[in-house]
């Protein structure tokens, strides 16, 4: 008898759970409790939105002709087709266009992204793309107000993928000049051949690296990406190559010396180091090496100066 209450006990319990239960919202309509994976449509919406402020793309389009050509091929429109019109529209960007149309097209009834402070620029873009682009009100371009569309546009565009206004490397030449000069030196990199791109190496919307700099999968310097061979673990390490980084040696854009190096004479490149004196803790250079031969480059002997597996002094 006892295991036949307990059994039936346990069948109610389990009938209580899996039937919807009502609760009572603040406003004391009661609605249905759900599973979390299937909200209900009027709990998520927000309040504050009325759907007859929204006027439509179509509408938009009649006045706005020469935007509206290019919505086919615009990944914005592209996300609006997937979700059956009702995704990211003109008005998901400009706001609601009620007031604008019945205004005749007053500009003040919109919100107009050339007139907007970068601040609310990047606010809007962010609402969007914040989880791809968190860092970006912290990095460098966020802090000296280069906004979202200094290089984007979601009208008119060269590349598609990220509606870049012009193409890499032009677009960053625009306020990079030092890197246009660099990169015109006889050994750069194939920056300006299209071989590389500026965002190989820089992520535009923020790191914790240095000058935007990306970082490798063990957190090193990009330049293991491409340059693996000097990215180790070797048993012996050259310590430049952990603490100051390949910049110690290398000019990162271009130079006018062979593998970009900074100095014209690898003698000299050693020795900036390799000296004797009390602020560097390098070794200096022993008394048999005869500097006069300067058609000898320490590289002659010393052959893995990045790191090697079988010589403290890199010679193989």
């Amino acid at each position: 008898m006892r295991r036949l209450l307990f059994a039936s006990a346990m069948i109610t319990v389990l009938f209580w759970l899996c039937m919807p239960h009502r609760v009572v919202d603040a406003a004391g309509q009661d609605k249905q409790k759900s599973d979390p994976g299937r909200t209900n449509a009027s709990v998520r919406k927000d309040p504050s939105i009325n759907p007859a402020d929204y006027v439509g793309s179509e509408t938009c389009a009649t006045c706005h002709a020469e935007v509206s050509t290019k919505f086919a091929i615009n990944p914005h429109s592209k996300l609006a087709l997937m979700h059956g019109g009702k995704g990211v529209t003109c008005e998901s960007c400009h706001g609601p266009g009620k007031a604008h149309v019945e205004s005749g097209g007053d500009a003040t009834k919109i919100f107009q992204f050339s007139k907007a402070t970068p601040k609310m620029v990047d606010d809007k873009c962010l609402s969007c793309h914040a989880d791809t682009h968190a860092n970006f009100e912290r990095s460098s371009h966020g802090a000296a107000g280069v906004s979202c569309t200094s290089c984007h546009s979601s009208h008119v565009f060269q590349s598609e993928a990220n509606l870049l206004k012009v193409s890499e490397p032009k677009l960053c030449y625009g306020c990079h000049t030092d890197a246009k000069a660099a990169f015109a030196q006889p050994f750069h990199h194939k920056v300006n051949e299209g071989l590389m791109k500026c965002s190989d190496c820089h992520n535009p919307h923020g790191t914790f690296e240095d000058k935007l700099l990306k970082s490798s999968a063990d957190q090193n310097a990009i330049c293991t990406e491409c340059h693996a061979e000097t990215a180790g673990p070797f048993v012996y390490e050259h310590p430049p190559l952990k603490t100051e980084g390949c910049t110690s040696c290398h000019f990162p854009h271009g130079s006018p010396n062979p593998r970009l190096l900074t100095r014209n004479n690898v003698n000299s490149l050693c020795l900036q180091c390799h000296s004797a004196s009390m602020n560097f803790t390098a070794p200096g250079t022993p008394s048999f090496h005869n500097q006069a031969n300067q058609y000898q480059a320490c590289t002659v002997c010393h052959v893995q100066i990045h790191g090697s597996n079988a010589s403290s002094v890199f010679f193989k």
